[in-house]
């Protein structure tokens, strides 16, 4: 995706992502790129929880683990929440069209009913 952008002539700033993308790799290429990487950090197993990190109890199988909220979450939820609307589109959901440019004209054509149910 960065590639792509970079060919469109679109140099951002920073990059917002999940703790999904945590890697050194990662983070110094898109530095390379003169990108600041805003990748949250996975919590490693043992490691503590700084004091007045607001915690929950959540069950993995028949363990209980503590869950931390993720401070950069607010940040990517606009993306996310448009991304489930989109998926709730069944076109959209599951790609059919043989064409690519039959299923950006359906993408296209979603967001215009996101647009409209929002005003």
């Amino acid at each position: 995706m960065v590639d792509a952008l970079a060919e469109a002539r679109i140099h951002p700033g920073e990059l917002w992502a999940d703790r999904g993308y945590a890697s050194a790799a990662l983070e110094q290429a898109l530095r390379q790129r003169a990108i600041e990487p805003r990748i949250s950090k996975p919590r490693r197993a043992g490691e503590p929880i700084p004091a007045g990190t607001p915690t929950r109890e959540v069950w993995r199988g028949k363990k209980r683990r503590l869950k931390t909220r993720d401070p950069q979450a607010r940040h990517r939820r606009p993306v996310e929440r448009t991304n489930a609307w989109l998926k709730a589109l069944r076109r959209i959901a599951t790609r059919r069209d043989r064409k690519a440019a039959n299923y950006l004209a359906f993408l296209e054509l979603g967001m215009i009913v996101i647009l409209a149910r929002s005003f």
